[in-house]
C-alpha cells in the first residue's frame, strides 16, 4: 500500500465566494491495484429534522445549512410511530401533528430535495419511520420517492426498501427493546449496510463508551442493543453517524457527521460507497481516516488470510491524543502521535490553528441574546491551505446562516451568531479550523467588524507557544481565542500494524477509532476477514 495523500478537494483552486466549504481530502490510496479509480472523501449527515415533522425550522433553511458546509445530505423528517404510547397531558400529540405536517408536505418535500442538487452537492429524500418494538429506521431513497410507504411492522418496511433499492438504518440503537432500542431480530444486510453509531443522543458503540445517553427519555444503554455485542454474534454492518439535529441543522458540530469515501459526489456514487460500507463515523470534528487492511478498505470482506496488515491514516482537525486498532471487540494495538513526534511546531511550516469565538453572559444574568460575528481572516507572510467549519445548531434562528467565504489563500471571511440561548450541550460556542503555512513573523490577523469593531493580531512564532484570549467589551461581553498551532506530528499519523490469526479459529473483525485531545472521535466501519471451516 502506498502513501495515503490527502489533497484538499474544492479549496483555494482560485477565489471561491460563498465557498460551500468542505474538509474533502481528495485521493485516497485504499483502493487495491493502480488500475483502479481513487476515492474521494465526502462528508454528509443522513438524519435530521425540521418542522415538516415536529422540529423546527423550514426545509429551506436546512438545505441552505446543508449546502454551506456539507457535501452531501438527506432530510428525514419524523413521518410515523405506529404503536406510539399515550402520553401524560396529551403529549403525545406533539408527534401526532408533527406527522401530519410531514405527510401533508411531502409532495413538496419531494420537488425541494430534488432541486436541491447539484454538481457540488447531493440532496437525498428520505423520512424516520419510528416504533416502540421494533426500532427507528431512516429510510433513504437513491432516486425520487412518491410514496410515503408507512406500515406497521419492520419486516413490511424492509421489504419496501429492497424493492426500492433504498437503505434502512437503525437509529439510537442502544435504547433498550420495547423502548425504541434496535430490534436485532429482524436485521436484515442487504437494506442495512450501516448502523448509526452516533448522534445527539449519544454513542451507542458500548454501554462505557463516552458520550452516554442522557438527553432523551428512552433511558441509558441496552448492553446487548450496543454495536460491540452485535458484531461479536456476526452480524456485519458499517458506521455512520449522523446528527438528528432538531434545529433545522443538518451536519450540527457534536451531533453527528459521516465520511463517505466514494468515486465522485453523485447519488449513485454515495450509494455504492454507503452499500460497500466504505464510511465512517465522526462526533463533529471532521477527522480525515482512512483504514486498510491488505490493501483492502473499511467494510471489506477479505479471504481467509493469517497475516493481516492494517494500515492508518489520520489527519486530524486537533491534536491526536491516540488511535486504537480495535479486534473482535477488544483493543489490541494503541498509537499515541506524541511518543512519535518532537514537541514544538516547526516553523516555517505547517500548522493547524482553531479559531473558537463565542462565550457570552451567562444565563443566571438574564442577558440572554444571539450575537452576530463578522470578521475577516488574514495571513501576511503565510498563506492558507484549507479550512473547516465547527458550526453547532444553537440557536435557532430562521433566517440567520453561518457562511464562510474563502477569498483568496491569504483572506477568509467569516459570517456567523453564537448564543447562550438553546445552545447545544450548554456549548456557546463555534469554531474554524484554519490549516496554514508561515515563517514565525507570519501574522494571523482578524479584524472584527460585529460584535465590535475590532483587530486581534498574532505572529505564527508567538501562537507555537501560547494562545490569544480576547473579549469584544465588558465584562459579561463574548469572547475569541486564537488557539495555539498544532504542529503535522501532533495532528496527524500513518501506522501500519501486523496481526497474525489462525483463521481456522473463525472470521474476526477491525476497526479503528482516533480520539483528539479535545474529546473528538471517530470510528472506521469494520473490515472482516474470513474464517476457514
Amino acid at each position: 500500500m502506498g502513501p495515503l495523500e490527502f489533497n484538499r478537494r474544492h479549496f483555494l483552486g482560485g477565489a471561491l465566494a460563498a465557498a460551500a466549504v468542505s474538509t474533502a481530502p481528495a485521493r485516497s490510496a485504499l483502493t487495491a491495484g493502480a488500475d483502479q479509480e481513487r476515492l474521494q472523501l465526502f462528508w454528509g449527515d443522513l438524519h435530521n429534522h425540521n418542522a415538516v415533522g415536529y422540529a423546527v425550522g423550514s426545509l429551506e433553511r436546512s438545505i441552505e445549512v446543508a449546502q454551506e458546509h456539507l457535501d452531501f445530505f438527506a432530510f428525514t423528517g419524523h413521518a410515523s410511530w405506529h404503536d406510539m404510547p399515550n402520553m401524560p397531558g396529551d403529549r403525545h400529540l406533539k408527534w401526532v401533528r408533527g406527522f401530519e405536517a410531514h405527510s401533508k408536505h411531502w409532495e413538496k418535500t419531494r420537488r425541494l430535495i430534488q432541486d436541491a442538487n447539484s454538481e457540488n452537492f447531493v440532496a437525498l429524500l428520505g423520512y424516520e419511520w419510528h416504533s416502540s418494538h421494533f426500532g427507528d429506521y431512516c429510510m433513504i431513497f437513491p432516486d425520487d420517492q412518491p410514496e410515503l410507504y408507512l406500515p406497521d411492522h419492520a419486516d413490511k418496511l424492509l421489504d419496501f426498501a429492497e424493492a426500492q433499492k433504498a437503505f434502512a438504518i437503525p437509529h439510537h440503537l442502544g435504547y433498550k427493546s420495547g423502548w425504541r432500542g434496535a430490534n436485532f431480530d429482524h436485521f436484515r444486510a442487504s437494506v442495512t449496510p450501516v448502523v448509526e453509531i452516533f448522534s445527539e443522543h449519544g454513542c451507542c458503540e458500548s454501554d462505557r463508551a463516552p458520550f452516554p445517553m442522557i438527553r432523551h427519555s428512552n433511558g441509558g444503554r441496552s448492553t446487548g442493543n450496543t454495536v460491540a455485542p452485535q458484531l461479536q454474534q456476526g452480524r456485519r454492518f458499517g458506521f455512520v453517524a449522523s446528527s438528528d439535529n432538531h434545529r433545522g441543522y443538518p451536519g450540527a458540530h457534536g451531533e453527528g457527521v459521516l465520511g463517505v469515501w466514494a468515486r465522485d459526489l453523485s447519488q449513485e456514487s454515495l450509494f455504492d460507497a454507503i452499500r460497500s460500507r466504505r464510511t465512517y463515523a465522526a462526533t463533529g470534528d471532521r477527522i480525515a481516516l482512512e483504514v486498510a487492511l491488505n490493501e483492502q478498505p473499511m467494510g471489506s470482506e477479505t479471504a481467509a488470510v493469517a497475516d493481516r496488515q492494517i494500515d492508518v491514516r489520520v489527519d486530524a482537525q486537533d491534536s491526536l491524543q491516540l488511535v486504537e486498532l480495535i479486534r473482535n471487540g477488544k483493543v489490541i494495538q494503541r498509537h499515541f502521535p506524541e511518543d512519535h513526534t518532537e514537541p514544538g511546531v516547526q516553523l516555517p511550516g505547517k500548522a493547524k490553528c482553531r479559531i473558537h469565538y463565542g462565550w457570552g453572559p451567562w444565563a443566571a444574568l438574564g442577558l440572554g441574546r444571539t450575537c452576530p460575528w463578522e470578521m475577516q481572516i488574514k495571513i501576511t507572510g503565510g498563506r492558507f491551505h484549507h479550512v473547516s467549519p465547527c458550526f453547532q445548531s444553537g440557536p435557532y434562528e430562521e433566517q440567520m446562516r453561518d457562511r464562510l467565504e474563502v477569498i483568496s489563500d491569504t483572506e477568509i471571511r467569516l459570517r456567523s451568531f453564537t448564543s447562550r440561548i438553546q445552545c447545544y450541550g450548554e456549548d456557546p460556542t463555534k469554531a474554524l479550523v484554519l490549516e496554514l503555512e508561515g515563517a514565525p513573523d507570519a501574522v494571523l490577523t482578524l479584524t472584527l467588524k460585529q460584535p465590535a469593531q475590532q483587530v486581534v493580531q498574532a505572529r505564527l512564532g508567538d501562537l507555537a507557544v501560547e494562545n490569544v484570549v480576547e473579549f469584544t467589551g465588558v465584562f459579561t461581553s463574548e469572547s475569541l481565542i486564537i488557539n495555539r498551532l498544532v504542529s503535522p506530528g501532533e495532528y496527524s499519523a500513518k501506522i501500519r500494524w501486523h496481526d497474525r490469526r489462525d483463521p481456522s479459529q473463525g472470521a474476526d473483525w477491525y476497526y479503528v477509532r482516533a480520539t483528539q485531545h479535545n474529546g473528538q472521535m471517530a470510528w472506521s466501519s469494520p473490515i472482516w476477514v474470513e474464517g476457514t471451516t
